[in-house]
């Protein structure tokens, strides 16, 4: 890990667009997330599906992405490195969860559906690959650290209730905090038809 004065100093640098220090960042911080996503990739109980189309430095570069835009955005406050390699794995592991759920919605259809083995699972329809990935990048562009938290919590399947005894804040504060996040999210005019269609 760097410095911390260092650290700080790359990200103050980040925020103002210098692509050097987004280069040294990435240099710094990749083999981290690396590790994050090929743990949490193989976690995933459709993970051969997943490896196919998804590799971890796929999950990589998005995250950084995500990562610089909300930087310069203002959306995250980072101190210290810690707090970096914490957001870091949310981010992780919320974008493989979200592949890793649209994969199983897809596959469901075809079970559901009874296509024959030579047509499962041909991939969604063309719109719906770009639905997905705006809405995952909106999420993690818009929600703050602590949303992102609490809804990869969620999606891990956490009840609001061990959430609230682990964070030792009241449930229904965190519901409704959550709530508020995802319909500003929703209410974003360019992901309107994800959610209403």
């Amino acid at each position: 890990m760097p410095p911390e004065d260092h650290f700080q100093d790359l990200v103050v640098r980040v925020r103002a667009g210098d692509q050097d220090a987004s280069t040294e960042l990435m240099r710094m911080f990749e083999p981290f997330i690396l590790r994050v996503v090929r743990f949490a990739m193989r976690k995933q109980t459709n993970y051969e599906k997943i490896r196919s189309r998804l590799g971890a430095s796929d999950v990589c570069q998005s995250v950084f992405k995500s990562l610089f835009a909300g930087l310069r955005e203002g959306r995250f406050e980072l101190n210290q490195s810690e707090q970096l390699q914490g957001l870091l794995r949310i981010m992780s592991r919320f974008k493989i969860a979200t592949e890793s759920r649209r994969l199983s919605v897809i596959l469901r259809e075809v079970v559901e559906g009874g296509s024959p083995p030579d047509r499962a699972d041909p991939g969604p329809s063309p719109e719906k690959p770009v639905e997905d990935q705006d809405l995952a990048e909106a999420v993690v562009r818009h929600f703050s650290e602590d949303e992102l938290d609490l809804l990869q919590r969620r999606l891990d399947g956490e009840t609001w209730p061990a959430i609230a005894a682990e964070l030792r804040v009241d449930a229904d504060t965190l519901r409704r905090r959550l709530e508020r996040a995802v319909k500003c999210v929703k209410e974003m005019p360019s992901l309107r038809a994800a959610f209403l269609g």
